[in-house]
């Protein structure tokens, strides 16, 4: 008696069954994985700013005279001169603490540009409005007329202010996480106001 075979593949129905709870899947998974992507990126970019800052005062630090100074660079080779520091920054050892990158000066590190569009700015602590940042033989930010020597540094994806991470920097140089410290959902920044994205 011969039985009737069946086909091993799947049926239409099942097909469109898998294809409809797939797509059901999907609609939660992927707004969660792409939070989680531009969280870990600005984690990392956070990262990396408190990492150069720390650098550069350690490094002035080990100085007899001169300065290591930050600026914002946009060909890893000089200060751009901008307040837009998303473009990429250098810190050199700034012989004659001009803020320039001249023939006597050393570049110490360059960082590129910021992934995913995102930006770097900095409130306070700068001269030249938010041309550099300096760092004496000491290890201390340099204060002159025109530049405060605390300052916070923000970063910002597309979603602003509310998912920003920032990184204060207090008058002796050293480096801290901003925090939310009047719990409105929004960083403070140096001076205890809320941070601001461009």
């Amino acid at each position: 008696m011969s039985g009737i075979r069946r086909s091993s593949g799947f049926t239409l129905v099942e097909l469109l069954i898998t294809i409809t709870i797939l797509g059901i899947i999907a609609t939660f998974a992927v707004p969660s994985f792409r939070e989680m992507v531009l969280n870990n990126r600005l984690a990392a970019q956070t990262n990396e700013v408190s990492s150069f800052i720390s650098y550069a005062r350690s490094e002035a630090s080990k100085l007899r005279e001169g300065a290591v100074t930050i600026c914002a660079s946009a060909d890893s080779a000089s200060c751009s001169g901008s307040a837009a520091w998303d473009s990429g920054v250098i810190v050199f050892l700034d012989e004659d603490e001009s803020a320039s990158l001249d023939a006597a000066d050393t570049l110490l590190k360059a960082i590129g540009p910021l992934a995913g569009g995102n930006t770097l700015r900095i409130l306070d602590m700068t001269s030249d409005g938010g041309n550099y940042v300096q760092f004496d033989h000491k290890g201390f930010p340099e204060a002159s007329a025109t530049n405060n020597v605390a300052g916070t540094f923000v970063i910002c994806d597309e979603r602003g202010a509310a998912n920003a991470r920032a990184v204060s920097i207090n008058f002796s140089g050293q480096t801290h996480l901003a925090r939310d410290t009047d719990g409105n959902g929004t960083l403070n920044d140096h001076e205890g106001n809320d941070i601001t994205c461009p």
